[in-house]
C-alpha cells in the first residue's frame, strides 16, 4: 500500500508545486544510508561464510592436519563472533523511523490533495441519477478527500427528493463536504450528517421536514450569510458555528414544540432568533447561546439558559418559564432597558453596569446576583417577596428623575455604595417596602430618600448629609428605626424623631485642619429618644459636643477625641464607660455630669488638655477618676473643678479644742478621690512653670 501511495506521491509534487518537500526526502536519505552501512555490514559476514564453505568443500576427502584444523576452527570462531556483534536494534529503530516519515509524508499529502479537491458547478441530489453522478464525481473512500464545491449545494431526501431509504448513500456524499462557494441547502425527512461541513459563503439553510429529522454539522465555523433552520426535531447543536453574515433562524414546526435543547455557544456574531426581534421557544428546556440576543426571549419550559458572549447587552425581555430555572449572562454591561422574568434565579456575573433594568422574580426563594456590578444608570425594579440580593461592588446609583425599587428584598446590603447621583432640586428615592435593614456603610445620604418597611428596622450610613431637614427626610420611616449606625458624620446629628430609636453607634468625622472651633459637629440625646438605652461613641470618632440630656439611656459609651461632654439628669443611666480623649489642636475639654442617679463609677483618665470638670448630684457615684495629667491646657486656661453631692467615700476628723497643755488641732478631711484631683489640680497650677506666659 505504502509503495503505491508513494509513487501517487511522486506524481502529485510534479504535478502540485506550492509545497517543498526537500527536508522531508532529505532526512529519508539520512535514514537509508544507515540501513546501508547496516547491510554493508551483514554482506562482509556473508563473503566470509562463502569462503569458509569453498575451503570446507575443498579440504573434503582429505587428510587434515593439526595446523589446518586449527586454521578452520579459527575461521569459523570469527564468523560465529561477527554474527553474535550485530545489532538489531537499529536496523529495527530505523525502520520504525522510516515508517513514520512516510507516515507523515502520506498524511501531508492528503491535506495538499484535499485542499486541491474540488467540485466544479452546483451540486445537485433530488433523484437516484443526480445521486448516482454525484458518486462518480466525489469519491467517498475512508482515504478519499473531502471537497470545496465551486457554486450551490441542494440535496432532498424525500418528498421531492430521493427517497428516505438512500439516506445512507447521501450521507456518504454530505460527509466529503469541507466547504461550500454558494448556498448549502439540505432538506430531510431522516437524519442527516455533513460531517466536515466548516464554510459556507452564502446562506444555510437546513429542514428536518416538520419535526422528522436532524441535520448535523458539528464543524461549521463560518457562515457570511444567514442561517435558517427548520423544523428540527429534538437538539439543534452546531457546537463550532462561531460567525454568521446576519441571523440564525430556527423555526419550529406549526403548533408544534419541536426544540427541546437549542445550543449555539460558540456563537460570537449573529443573533439566533425564531422570527424577526425575537426568540420563542415554547418546548426548549436548555439553551446556550453566544452572538447577540434578540430584545426578547421567551422561552415557557426553559430551566437552564445561558449566554456566554460579554460586552454590551441591548434591550432584553426574557421569559424563563421552566421550574427553577438557572440562567447566567455573560454581558459586562447592560445598556438598554432589560426585564428579566423567571422562577428562579438571576446570575449575572460579569456585568459592571445597568441601565433601567426590572428583575420579575416569581418565587420567594429566588435570588439575584450582580456581584460586579459598580454603577446603576437608570430605574431598576425588583418584584418578589423574599429575595436575596448581591450588589456587593456597588458604588453609585444614578437616579436623575429614577428610582430605585426592592418591592421583595427584606435587606438591603450595600457594602460599596457610595451615594445617589440625581439631577439639581431632585431627590432620588429608593423603596422598599418589604425591607427591615439598609445597611450602606460608605454611603453619603446626599439629596436621598430611603423608605423601607413601616416597622422595626436597621440603618447603617456613613454620613447623612442633608441636615437643612429633618431625618426623615433621608430616611421616610426613621421613626421605626430601632438601630441606626453612622460611621463618618460630618454635621449636627439630630435623631429626636426616632421614637422607637434604641441603639445608636456613632462616629464623627474630624473637621481639618484641626484647629481652636475647628471642630463643630453636635449630637445631642433628649427626652423625644424614649426608647434609646444604648449609645456608642466610635474609637475614631471627632466630636465638638455631646449633649445627653434626660434621655432613656441605660449604656453610654465614649471613645474618640470629644471636645465637651455633658451627661446630665438621665435618671436610667447604669454604666458610664468613658473612655475618649481630646482633639489636640482644638480648645480645651470640659466633662460635666450630674444628676444622673444610677451612675457608680467614672474614670476620666484618657482624657487630657482638661479645662473644666463638673460632678455633681450624682446620687450613687461612688467612684471617680480624675483626668490625665499627661497634656494639660495652657496657663492662659481657666481651670474649674467642682465635685459636689455625690457618694464618694471619705472619711472626717473633727477639730481638737485647746486646753492647758493642747494645741488647737484642725480639722482633716481624707478622700482618695481628692487627693487624686489634688494632684491633678496641683499639675494644672504648675503648668508653663518653666517658661512662665501671662
Amino acid at each position: 500500500m505504502k509503495k503505491g501511495l508513494l509513487g501517487l506521491l511522486v506524481i502529485a509534487l510534479t504535478i502540485v508545486g506550492c509545497q517543498n518537500y526537500d527536508d522531508q526526502f532529505d532526512s529519508l536519505n539520512d535514514k537509508i544510508a544507515l540501513l546501508s552501512a547496516d547491510v554493508s555490514s551483514l554482506q562482509t559476514i556473508s563473503a566470509s561464510v562463502t569462503s569458509l564453505s569453498s575451503k570446507l568443500d575443498a579440504l573434503a576427502g582429505s587428510a587434515l592436519t593439526d595446523e589446518d584444523l586449527t586454521a578452520i576452527l579459527q575461521e569459523v570462531a570469527d564468523v560465529q563472533a561477527a554474527v553474535d556483534g550485530i545489532d538489531n536494534s537499529a536496523v529495527e529503530t530505523e525502520v520504525a523511523n522510516l515508517n513514520q516519515e512516510v507516515d507523515d509524508i502520506l498524511a501531508k499529502l492528503n491535506d495538499l490533495l484535499s485542499a486541491n479537491a474540488f467540485y466544479e458547478g452546483n451540486l445537485v441530489i433530488k433523484n437516484l441519477g443526480q445521486l448516482a453522478n454525484a458518486h462518480e464525481l466525489i469519491k467517498t473512500g475512508a482515504d478519499d478527500p473531502t471537497v470545496t464545491v465551486r457554486g450551490n449545494v441542494d440535496i432532498v431526501v424525500g418528498s421531492g427528493g430521493v427517497t428516505k431509504d438512500s439516506i445512507a448513500s447521501v450521507n456518504l456524499i454530505l460527509a466529503k463536504l469541507r466547504s461550500v462557494q454558494g448556498t448549502a441547502t439540505v432538506t430531510a425527512d431522516a437524519d442527516a450528517d455533513v460531517a466536515a461541513l466548516t464554510y459556507v459563503t452564502g446562506d444555510v439553510h437546513f429542514n428536518g421536514t416538520d419535526g422528522k429529522a436532524n441535520v448535523k454539522a458539528d464543524k461549521l465555523m463560518t457562515i457570511d450569510g444567514e442561517m435558517i433552520i427548520t423544523g428540527i426535531n429534538g437538539t439543534v447543536s452546531y457546537p463550532a458555528l462561531g460567525t454568521v453574515g446576519s441571523d440564525v433562524t430556527v423555526v419550529e414546526v406549526a403548533s408544534k414544540a419541536t426544540v427541546t435543547t437549542l445550543s449555539l455557544a460558540s456563537l460570537t456574531a449573529g443573533t439566533v432568533i425564531s422570527a424577526a426581534g425575537q426568540l420563542i421557544l415554547p418546548g426548549a428546556t436548555n439553551v446556550h447561546l453566544g452572538g447577540t440576543l434578540p430584545a426578547v426571549v421567551t422561552l415557557a419550559k426553559c430551566v437552564d439558559f445561558n449566554h456566554s458572549t460579554g460586552g454590551s447587552l441591548g434591550d432584553l425581555a426574557l421569559t424563563l418559564g421552566g421550574a427553577a430555572p438557572v440562567m447566567t449572562l455573560g454581558a459586562t454591561k447592560l445598556t438598554g432597558t432589560t426585564v428579566i422574568t423567571t422562577k428562579g434565579n438571576v446570575n449575572l456575573p460579569n456585568v459592571t453596569e445597568i441601565a433601567t433594568t426590572s428583575l420579575i422574580l416569581s418565587t420567594a426563594a429566588s435570588e439575584f446576583h450582580f456581584p460586579a456590578c459598580t454603577k446603576i444608570t437608570g430605574t431598576v425594579s425588583v418584584s418578589a417577596e423574599g429575595t436575596v440580593m448581591d450588589f456587593s461592588s456597588l458604588k453609585e446609583i444614578d437616579m436623575h428623575h429614577h428610582g430605585a425599587f426592592f418591592h421583595g428584598i427584606t435587606a438591603l446590603n450595600f457594602p460599596e455604595l457610595t451615594h445617589f447621583t440625581t439631577a439639581t432640586s431632585t431627590v432620588a428615592t429608593l423603596t422598599a417596602p418589604l425591607a427591615t435593614s439598609f445597611i450602606a456603610p460608605k454611603m453619603d445620604t446626599t439629596s436621598s430618600m430611603i423608605s423601607m418597611k413601616d416597622a422595626a428596622n436597621t440603618i447603617s450610613v456613613k454620613n447623612i448629609a442633608d441636615l437643612s431637614q429633618p431625618i426623615t427626610y433621608t430616611f421616610a420611616n426613621f421613626a421605626k428605626t430601632t438601630e441606626l449606625t453612622v460611621g463618618s458624620q460630618t454635621g449636627t446629628l439630630d435623631v429626636s424623631v426616632g421614637a422607637d430609636l434604641a441603639t445608636l453607634n456613632f462616629t464623627g468625622s474630624q473637621h481639618t485642619p484641626a484647629g481652636e472651633d475647628n471642630q463643630t459637629n453636635i449630637l445631642s440625646i433628649t427626652v423625644s429618644n424614649t426608647k434609646l438605652t444604648t449609645l456608642n461613641i466610635g474609637a475614631t470618632s471627632y466630636l465638638k459636643t455631646l449633649n445627653v440630656t434626660a434621655s432613656a439611656l441605660k449604656t453610654l459609651n465614649t471613645a474618640g477625641a470629644i471636645i465637651n461632654c455633658n451627661v446630665n439628669n438621665n435618671a436610667s443611666l447604669e454604666t458610664f464607660a468613658f473612655a475618649h480623649t481630646h482633639l489636640q489642636g482644638d480648645r480645651e475639654s470640659s466633662v460635666v455630669i450630674g444628676g444622673n442617679g444610677k451612675i457608680a463609677s467614672v474614670d476620666m483618665g484618657t482624657l487630657s488638655k482638661v479645662g473644666t470638670v463638673s460632678v455633681t448630684g450624682n446620687a450613687k457615684l461612688t467612684a471617680l477618676t480624675p483626668p490625665s495629667s499627661d497634656v494639660l491646657a495652657t496657663s492662659l486656661a481657666t481651670i474649674s473643678v467642682t465635685i459636689a453631692d455625690n457618694k464618694l467615700a471619705g472619711t472626717y476628723k473633727p477639730a481638737t479644742a485647746p486646753t492647758g497643755t493642747v494645741t488647737y488641732v484642725i480639722p482633716e478631711i481624707t478622700s482618695p478621690v481628692l487627693a487624686a484631683f489634688k494632684s491633678w489640680i496641683e499639675a494644672n497650677a504648675a503648668v508653663d512653670i518653666a517658661a512662665p506666659f501671662g
